[in-house]
């Protein structure tokens, strides 16, 4: 039993002076109370007999209260607290308190009588109080090999094993708000499942009802045995949305065992039994390969049902896709999105996925950037190298003009990153000069966004509009016609400037 640290002594506050004297009244005027009543088969020898009879005995001096102090201080603990519960109903008062500090209760007040085990007095002159009750009973239940139940109506006990009365059942059951009559919650998905043996119940909470407290914990609490926790078993139901008929693989099943005892013992809460079930469900389905899952769902040995189905850029469902064709890699995962997958994959499997998007002096490149997580790697990785082959295809210049770095930077970024990646790229020569502004609105048109024009006044719009042919010249050639196109576009423009 809990040893509890004590307070000091202090002033009776009127309200639990009567809650406590109230309880001895009832204590006193039926001393059977405290003897709890037999759940299922009647016991051919009762453990509670010889108490029984010892406190009726104490009961014949109810209305002495000197002499129940007395009987207060010698004999069974149990009977000691009997009778100082009740000389409070002799004397009518409560002459001073104390309180011990309870774990899950909080400081729990208590009159002090005679010389007794302080839990066997606060459940007892807390007797309304069906947890601080059963503090009076665990002795008896570990010695005796009992099951004590405590109900709102009064104490059962089983000496046959776990043998929960329906009171009990219905009380607890009642209590866990995320349950409906029928033991479930009502939702789909995963489950815990807790067997309920002696009251033959099946009880289901899926994994939006599980939280950080543990069903079994809750079921049992007040139940005082020396494994208050036997009557329960845990398993969990975990299983996919299978898109594939005949799909046998993903109905495997995990050994969750270890785990299920650790929940029955109270060690997991039912958040983290069903995380850690379903952890492992996932560790086995990656051992049975040949299997893609994306969260929730089976997509069996289909790869392109499972890239087509989960999220992301075009780029991330390319590298996965390459990956797949030269690795014969199964993808089994908590998630849908294609960036989460990666970075899972990335510990074994990121030099390869690199590769597929980048040349070998790329990679040595990004593997350097260590701030940037998987899916930015391949992004800058692809960008890189477009860059890369794009400057490849394109003049080099020793010497340009204002209009000439703006024309080649815009046409050159759109070549290798795309349209946002220029229309972002331009913001850096919108404050220039009028005839710079134009060719920044000539190349937004060029690339059919016309979305920022309120940005420039009307004369750079026209002069824009003119110049748009220049700017889709440059977009859509390489080579010596780019070389020609950029001269056009510094020519056309008014400028003077040189290209070399």
């Amino acid at each position: 039993m809990r040893k509890f640290r004590l307070r000091g002594v202090k002033n009776t506050p009127k309200v639990l002076e009567k809650g406590l004297l109230e309880n001895a009244k009832r204590l006193a005027a039926d001393p059977t109370m405290v003897i709890p009543k037999c759940s299922g088969e009647e016991c051919r020898r009762c453990r509670f007999a010889k108490i029984e009879k010892k406190i009726m005995k104490v009961n014949r001096h109810k209305d002495d209260s000197d002499k129940l102090v007395k009987l207060a201080g010698k004999g069974d603990q149990f009977v000691r607290a009997y009778a100082a519960a009740i000389s409070l109903a002799a004397t009518g008062k409560v002459p001073y308190l104390t309180s011990a500090q309870l774990p899950g209760f909080g400081e729990v007040s208590f009159a002090v009588r005679g010389t007794v085990d302080k839990e066997k007095l606060i459940s007892l002159q807390h007797f309304d109080d069906p947890d601080l009750r059963l503090l009076a009973y665990w002795e008896m239940a570990r010695k005796c090999d009992l099951h004590i139940y405590s109900t709102e109506k009064g104490l059962y006990c089983s000496s046959n094993g776990p043998m929960a009365p329906p009171d009990y059942v219905k009380e607890m059951t009642s209590s866990v708000e995320e349950l409906r009559e029928d033991g479930t919650c009502g939702h789909p998905g995963n489950h815990i499942i807790v067997g309920w043996l002696s009251a033959k119940m099946t009880l289901r909470l899926c994994r939006e009802c599980a939280g950080d407290s543990n069903l079994i914990a809750e079921l049992s609490s007040r139940i005082a045995a020396p494994d208050h926790s036997d009557d329960f078993r845990a398993d969990a139901e975990i299983g996919l949305r299978c898109n594939v008929k005949d799909c046998d693989k993903c109905r495997t099943k995990a050994d969750i065992s270890e785990l299920a005892e650790r929940y029955r013992k109270g060690e997991l809460s039912d958040k983290r039994f069903l995380e850690e079930a379903e952890a492992r469900y996932k560790k086995k389905l990656k051992e049975v390969g040949g299997l893609f899952v994306a969260g929730d769902e089976c997509f069996g040995n289909d790869h392109e049902a499972f890239l087509k189905a989960i999220k992301g850029s075009d780029l991330e469902k390319e590298v996965l896709s390459k990956l797949i064709a030269s690795k014969n890699v199964s993808i089994v995962s908590d998630s849908n999105i294609a960036g989460k997958i990666i970075t899972e994959l990335w510990p074994d499997h990121g030099p390869s996925m690199l590769v597929s998007v980048a040349s070998s002096e790329v990679v040595f490149k990004v593997t350097e950037m260590k701030d940037l997580q998987p899916p930015q790697l391949l992004a800058e990785a692809r960008r890189m190298e477009l860059s890369k082959t794009i400057d490849m295809s394109l003049p080099s210049y020793t010497k340009l003009g204002d209009i000439g770095k703006v024309s080649d930077t815009l046409a050159r970024t759109y070549k290798a990153e795309g349209k946002e990646a220029m229309m972002r790229a331009m913001d850096r020569f919108k404050g220039r000069d009028h005839r710079t502004k134009s060719v920044c609105y000539a190349f937004s048109r060029a690339v059919g966004d016309t979305s920022r024009s309120w940005q420039f006044t009307r004369q750079e719009a026209d002069f824009g509009e003119y110049l748009e042919q220049f700017a889709k010249a440059m977009l859509e050639s390489i080579g010596s016609d780019y070389d020609q196109a950029l001269r056009n576009m510094v020519a056309a423009s008014g400028s003077n400037e040189t290209v070399q």
